[in-house]
Parts: C-alpha cells; sequence; structure tokens
C-alpha cells in the first residue's frame, strides 16, 4: 500500500489524519513567514505521532478498544495520551526514537506558556530526527510511502538565522527571547546534547540539519534515502548542492541593514565599514557567510550566520567595525 487515501475504519481514519497533520507540520516548520512556526511545529507533529501510534495499536490488538483507558462508571471515554501510547507501542527506555519524541513532547508542553520563536541547533537537529523518524515507522509499520505528496526537500526543516551563531549567553538574544525562555533553552539543550552522548549520537535521536533530504526510488539519487525495501529503511548521507536565495538571502547592503536593525539605533554600521571588514577578514573565502553565482553580474550573497557573526564579534569589542576599517587602511597602504 503506497499513499492510499480514503482508508477504511478507525485505524484508517486515524492514518490519513496522522498523514495530514505530518504534512502540516512540514509546511509549516519550513514557512518563515509563520511566527509561532516553532510551537506549531511541535504541536502538529506531536499529534502526527499520536495518531499514528493508535493506529499502530489497533492494528497490533485488531481491537479498536485497544487504545482506550479502561472506563469507569459516570466517566466520560478517554483514549490514551502520546506518552502511554508511546510506551506501549516502543517500551524500551532507552530506544532512540521513543527518546526523541519524548523530548519534543515535552517541548511541545513547555510551548503552552513559553513563546519560543528560536531554537539552538541541537533542539532543530532533534526535529529533523523526529520528521525521519515518522516516515520510517510509517513505512515500516503500514508499508505507507509519502514520496508521492511530498516534494523534495520538504522533509528538511528550514532556518532564517544561524544555528552555529544561537549564543543564549547573548545579551541581544536574551532581549528577543525573554530570561525565561532563555533559561528553559539552556537547560533543555543540555539536556539533548548530554542524551546524545548518551545514546552513542544515533540519528534517530538527533540528525545534523545540514543536510538535503530526497524521498526517490532510487538510493543513488538522494542525499538522505527514505525508500521501501526488503530490507526497510536505509539511510545514506552525501552533501549536496544548496539553494543561496535561502541559504545567503542577503546583498551587502541588506546586511549592513540587517546588522543596524538588530542594534536598535543604538549605533550606525556605514556600509564602507562592512566591505572592510569583508576584505580584512577574508569572508570572500567563507562559504557559510558568502556566496557568488558564477553567472556574469551575478551580485554577491551573504547569510544570516554572517550577520550573527558580525553580532556576536560587535558584542565582544564596539569598536570592531571601526578597527576593521583602520587594518583595512593599513592593508591598502
Amino acid at each position: 500500500m503506497k499513499d492510499r487515501r480514503g482508508n477504511p475504519g478507525l485505524k484508517g481514519q486515524l492514518l490519513d489524519k496522522s498523514i495530514e497533520a505530518y504534512i502540516l507540520s512540514l509546511e509549516t516548520i519550513n514557512r518563515l513567514s509563520v511566527k509561532y512556526r516553532i510551537e506549531t511545529f511541535a504541536y502538529l507533529i506531536c499529534n502526527a505521532w499520536e495518531l499514528l501510534l493508535k493506529a499502530k495499536i489497533i492494528d497490533d490488538a485488531k481491537n479498536r478498544k485497544a487504545i482506550f483507558y479502561p472506563k469507569k462508571r459516570g466517566d466520560p471515554l478517554r483514549s490514551l495520551s502520546l506518552r502511554d501510547c508511546l510506551r506501549k507501542v516502543i517500551p524500551d527506555e532507552n530506544d532512540p526514537t521513543r527518546r526523541n519524541l519524548e523530548c519534543v513532547v515535552e517541548l511541545r508542553d513547555e510551548a503552552v506558556h513559553l513563546i519560543i520563536s528560536q531554537v539552538p541547533k541541537s533542539v532543530l537537529a532533534l526535529f529533523q530526527s523526529c520528521v525521519l523518524n515518522y516516515h520510517k515507522r510509517l513505512v515500516d509499520w503500514f508499508g505507507i510511502s509519502l514520496s508521492g505528496r511530498i516534494s523534495v526537500g520538504m522533509m528538511t526543516i528550514v532556518y532564517d538565522f544561524s544555528p552555529e551563531q544561537f549564543d543564549l549567553t547573548s545579551p541581544i538574544l536574551r532581549r528577543q527571547l525573554g530570561r525565561e525562555v532563555v533559561e528553559y533553552l539552556a537547560g533543555f539543550q543540555t539536556g539533548v546534547t548530554q542524551e546524545f552522548e548518551r545514546l552513542n549520537k544515533s540519528a534517530e535521536f538527533s540528525i545534523d540539519i545540514n543536510y538535503k533530504l530526497a524521498l526517490v526510488q532510487k538510493t543513488g539519487e538522494a542525499d538522505i534515502v527514505l525508500t521501501k525495501g526488503e530490507s526497510g529503511l536505509t539511510t545514506n548521507i552525501i552533501e549536496v548542492a544548496k539553494d543561496p536565495s535561502r541559504t545567503h538571502p542577503y546583498r551587502q547592503k541588506e546586511a549592513t541593514e540587517q546588522v543596524n536593525n538588530s542594534l536598535g539605533g543604538a549605533t550606525r554600521i556605514p556600509q564602507y565599514e562592512m566591505q572592510c571588514v569583508v576584505n580584512v577578514y577574508g569572508i570572500k573565502k567563507r562559504p557559510e557567510f558568502y556566496y557568488k553565482g558564477t553567472v556574469k553580474g551575478s551580485p554577491a550573497q551573504y547569510s544570516p550566520a554572517f550577520i550573527a557573526w558580525l553580532l556576536k564579534e560587535y558584542e565582544k569589542d564596539n569598536d570592531f567595525f571601526k578597527k576593521a576599517r583602520q587594518k583595512a587602511k593599513k592593508k591598502g597602504g
């Protein structure tokens, strides 16, 4: 069965709703214009998993009543919680897939009263594994592949800031997110990192967000392969080209404006000083910061990682840009 619509019975209805929630979670996390996309993604991916697990419980028990708690007289009928479904289907407390989802569920619960607009790289890596794990279990448990419904790259989580430069000790970030959110994320990030090490760096718990994904029939054509075969789901990772309009969206003027906006009007960095930084620090040799197309007349483009690096350097030394101008003057002389 591949991407079959209109599955009959309660199990089929749960699967259909689960798949819709899953696809909607991907559309949300990758739509940068959605203000609360982190929290919304957490709600939707957890909902997708809960419905998938309940379908699995019914399939194993051959009884739709298996997803309900024992009913007491006078009390309404209640279905199993996500956590109880997870314990029932994956009883191993150290299973990386289970631990991954438990961490995402914790973040979802905190998002009820915290506005978590940004998360560190370790949490995005957690989300990425959660996305891949869902598809793997959907294939393994029900033989359903979503290659016909999900476009290439949709399963890659998109971010609009540099995860490498996400510094929870930064005063700028603390002002943006708020003290309570920063303190929670700091503790959560530490726990995720420790768990990653404890689970022998399992990709089912956390996977690097720098890779692109593809859903294809031939393993040689993909970066991370999600395909149903005789031996189940295999995963291979290779490097692929990136879309510079997403990875390096700023021209130099726009990059300068981004820096000045982040500084909140406390000071204004001239565009000339930005050019001095580019020349003095060899930014054009750093592909994570700089991109220029090979077509004649293509503009120079800069990444969010470059903006974050500039702000961090300015925090360490408020004369960073002035010193770059002085170094550029000496270098030119």
